[in-house]
């Protein structure tokens, strides 16, 4: 029973020292966030923090690692869903409007990360990986709006939008944060823009594919 107490005890003080640590992150960025600061405001000793993480990096990712599995793991996946394509897409709209709302902390720090001037190999791969997950989300959700096209059509058009989806998806989280904007509709927009672009990016596509 004292193992399963202590194994308890343990994951809860890194619980907390994640908490803490994407919350003051998200304030003052990762540059301004100190070691200290995070040990306050967790109620722990620095030396349960390095014996947990390592290293103020080790921390950071941890953090982003942990934030990225909860935002992934909130949006819609559309080979898990059911219906046709209009109900899928309408499922991931609310999916994807909802999970922004959901973790503000994770996306203010992964932005003010990528915003900060630093010349750190690790935290540039770290931003690179979580860029790299939203891109492939984003480009697997427009392959499956276009599930009616020729696989290598789809794919073809696919990554060609997929730049403008994620682009158009930070919008949306400075957009809700500095206006208060709607984002159910802003994710209905990005939806129609991604349905008006597709016949353009799929000609193109067919014309690359054939040589013409």
């Amino acid at each position: 029973m004292a193992a399963h107490t202590d194994e308890a005890k343990v994951a809860q003080s890194r619980e907390v020292l994640l908490d803490v640590a994407e919350r003051l992150m998200s304030q003052k960025g990762y540059a301004g966030t100190s070691v200290s600061a995070i040990c306050k405001g967790a109620g722990v000793a620095a030396t349960s923090l390095y014996w947990h993480f390592g290293s103020k990096e080790g921390l950071l990712a941890a953090v982003m690692e942990r934030g990225a599995r909860r935002w992934f793991a909130a949006l819609p996946r559309w080979d898990q869903l059911d219906g046709g394509v209009q109900a899928r897409a309408e499922t991931v709209v609310r999916g994807g409007a909802a999970a922004v709302g959901a973790h503000p902390a994770f996306l203010r720090v992964f932005y003010m990360l990528a915003l900060e001037d630093h010349d750190d190999a690790a935290v540039a791969e770290l931003i690179g990986r979580v860029r790299q997950r939203a891109a492939d989300y984003f480009r697997s959700l427009i392959i499956g709006m276009l599930s009616d096209e020729e696989p290598h059509i789809a794919e073809a058009a696919a990554t060609e939008l997929t730049p403008f989806a994620v682009a158009y998806s930070d919008g949306c989280f400075f957009a809700a944060k500095l206006e208060s904007a709607d984002l159910y509709r802003m994710y209905t927009d990005l939806l129609a823009a991604l349905r008006a672009l597709a016949p353009a990016a799929t000609d193109r596509a067919r014309r690359e594919g054939t040589g013409s």
